[in-house]
């Protein structure tokens, strides 16, 4: 009877994993991947691989500001078999982001039973929409954020079951997660800190627990010795990190409602990422032993912060992956530099407050998590409070350099992607009694519809970004080789104006790096543009308001033709 009880959690598991895979793919088959063309800076990683394959050496563009190494190896070996392609590497981005959910899955396993919240937690992190849309590039934030996901699994289990050879293993994939990001050091700093409240804190296990920080440290120095030695360091390599490590330019009287704000705009995407989980678990949240009358005059006096921060500003709070055509980066010169879209304000009112609501619920819940971890109250009964300790460490580690940056108008909305896994994992840990018989069923319905519509929005959208994209490039390879134009006279964007224009010795500054041309002569772009005309235009199919989008060709008009 038990053997078969056993096997029948191992089918369970193993019909789970091929649910999400399944799941998975059958959305990469409705989004078709396909297109040889790069997207938002992956042109920048791309050439890294491509050098590498085709000349046997590593060279990075310039303006590559991550370790990157570890994608780039990643993607080398998917591109071996057939050589080099655009589709490939996102094949490859593809792969790691589905290694991505079911590590989470794995995760949420270890840190409690139940598998359809677990599957719940996983599909919300699959159909976050800078998670889908992300792992249709060759960008680094959905390679690190699985690749951390992964190796926080391996930790947890070698905690939970005392297993060497499982944390070795966790702090291996950790070097690959830092690898690609410095910000894998969160990793190392969260074990380090989680070891300490498994053994206490005793001098030997002080020593012991900051052996983790310093491997992260150690293989972060060799890696940035190694590429100045071979003289290929890119000029901007870990510039986001000097500035959040040089204090004066934000830490000041007059720069502190800034930081505010960068703390606001990280925790209002937070919410509205984590909204359908926060929806099964708001209620237990004000029925929990540990709450306290501090918590939530905290958590009313930040709430205030947030609403004064949000009278005057709706989302999207910092560019990049939303915008107001959908999801993806619109790189091309009418949207990106003349601004010449406007979002709805009715629908970005509408997210922004659900973002707002979110983040006060997600606030209070990690006070009364940290409340948790520190035994300042007496904690829960779910036996995970040393993972609980390093998810909120390593969530720490991470936000406070990214409010930094948000403070300073230097971050980017998918900067917060890497928090999603570890909120989805500490909001389930907290709730240890969350499930369909302990839950309202009302909200149950409504956090399922709330995770439909996400996967709605982030499917329509990432077909969307593919599908203008392939538009653009059509209309720029004809531009090419009907008319026989150079790149130098075409603003095809800053994907194609990197890509077509530029190699590892281009310097330029992020103000300069999207109207990158010699000659503006003819111009892509998404409408018209005051002293150009249209000579033709290539129509797609999008999916977010139904219709019919083009992509436009224009030229200069002769009599305001002007050189770059």
């Amino acid at each position: 009877m038990k053997e078969d009880q056993t096997n029948n959690r191992r089918f369970s598991e193993l019909a789970t994993l091929l649910v999400i895979v399944g799941i998975w793919v059958s959305v990469a088959c409705l989004i078709n991947p396909c297109g040889d063309f790069p997207l938002a800076d992956d042109w920048a990683y791309s050439r890294a691989v491509k050098t590498l394959l085709e000349d046997g050496r590593l060279r990075f563009v310039q303006i590559v500001t991550p370790n990157i190494i570890g994608q780039v190896v990643w993607g080398a070996l998917f591109c071996l078999p057939f050589g080099f392609s655009f589709t490939t590497l996102r094949i490859s981005t593809l792969t790691l982001g589905a290694v991505g959910v079911l590590a989470l899955y794995g995760l949420l396993r270890e840190a409690y039973p139940d598998h359809k919240t677990a599957l719940f937690g996983s599909l919300l992190l699959a159909f976050n929409p800078h998670y889908l849309v992300l792992a249709y590039t060759f960008m680094s934030d959905v390679p690190f954020t699985a690749i951390t996901i992964l190796s926080i699994y391996f930790l947890a289990r070698g905690m939970k079951g005392n297993s060497r050879l499982e944390v070795a293993t966790g702090l291996l994939v950790a070097c690959a997660a830092l690898l690609i990001r410095q910000a894998g050091l969160a990793i190392f700093v969260g074990f380090g800190l989680a070891y300490l409240v498994k053994s206490g804190l005793r001098l030997r296990n002080l020593g012991l627990a900051s052996l983790p920080a310093v491997l992260g440290v150690i293989v972060q120095i060799v890696w940035d010795r190694w590429m100045q030695y071979k003289q290929i360091s890119p000029a901007f390599h870990s510039l986001q990190a000097g500035r959040v490590l040089s204090p004066q330019s934000y830490l000041s009287w007059l720069a502190a409602e800034h930081l505010a704000a960068g703390f606001v705009t990280v925790f209002v995407y937070l919410g509205l990422f984590l909204f359908p989980l926060l929806l099964l678990v708001i209620r237990r949240s004000w029925t929990d032993p540990t709450r306290s009358r501090i918590l939530t005059l905290t958590t009313l006096a930040c709430a205030a912060v947030a609403a004064y921060e949000l009278s005057y500003r709706r989302m999207p709070l910092v560019p990049n992956v939303f915008y107001d055509f959908g999801l993806g980066t619109a790189t091309l010169r009418d949207a990106y530099l003349l601004k010449m879209r406007g979002a709805g304000e009715a629908f970005w009112f509408v997210v922004t407050e659900v973002g707002f609501a979110g983040a006060v619920a997600l606030l209070y819940l990690t006070l009364i998590a940290i409340g948790k971890a520190v035994k300042l109250r007496t904690p829960g009964t779910s036996g995970n409070r040393e993972l609980m300790v390093m998810l909120l460490a390593c969530g720490l580690f991470y936000i406070v350099p990214v409010a930094i940056l948000n403070s300073i108008g230097e971050a980017y909305d998918r900067y917060v992607l890497f928090l999603v896994p570890l909120g989805i994992t500490t909001i389930i840990i907290f709730a240890t009694d969350v499930g369909p018989s302990k839950t309202w069923s009302s909200a149950i319905a409504l956090a399922v519809v709330s995770l439909a519509l996400y996967g709605s929005f982030s499917v329509a959208g990432t077909h969307d970004y593919l599908s203008w994209n392939r538009a653009r490039w059509q209309a720029l390879n004809d531009l090419m080789t009907e008319r026989r134009l150079p790149a130098s006279q075409i603003d095809g964007g800053y994907e194609f104006n990197g890509w077509s224009l530029r190699d590892s010795e281009y310097r330029t500054t992020p103000q300069e790096k999207l109207s990158s041309v010699d000659r503006d002569d003819f111009l892509v772009a998404f409408g018209p543009v005051q002293g150009f005309t249209e000579i033709r235009r290539y129509p797609y199919r999008r999916w977010i308001a139904p219709a019919q989008g083009n992509i436009l060709v224009l030229q200069r008009i002769k009599s305001n033709a002007r050189g770059r």
